[in-house]
């Protein structure tokens, strides 16, 4: 059985920026064993958004080819109920400044038992996963 892993925003732009602090460390995640990805509509769109505003139309041109080619992802959607769960995990982090997509992205790790992040945002740490890379 592969290790369940969620892709965070953060890992893509460590990946594709090669001036990024954890550059190298992203390239060395997404160079070894291929886990069982799964990431988010939310995750997507802020990822690509990024792209498109910090490093221009081509990264986040990319950025999409690489997430659209990803093998073993699973992209998880954003609908009412989910919703209804961020809400929850907004109101049981209040003070930890959580982004809507962090807390969506935590209360998908919790939905569907993801224990591995790959992430550069402390943040999606907050309920116990392991987040790499490590500073």
């Amino acid at each position: 059985m592969r290790t369940k892993v969620f892709l965070d925003s953060g890992i893509f732009i460590a990946f594709i920026n090669r001036r990024d602090k954890w550059h190298k460390q992203a390239v060395s995640l997404f160079g070894g064993k291929n886990p069982e990805w799964h990431s988010s509509v939310l995750v997507r769109a802020e990822s690509y958004s990024w792209f498109l505003h910090k490093l221009g139309e081509e990264s986040a041109r990319s950025f999409r080819m690489m997430f659209d080619n990803l093998e073993n992802l699973t992209i998880h959607p954003a609908d009412e109920d989910h919703h209804n769960e961020v809400v929850k995990m907004l109101e049981r982090h209040r003070g930890a400044k959580l982004t809507y997509v962090d807390a969506s992205s935590l209360a998908l790790m919790a939905q569907h038992r993801i224990r591995s992040v790959w992430s550069t945002d402390h943040h999606l740490g907050l309920t116990g996963a392991e987040v790499l890379p490590r500073s």
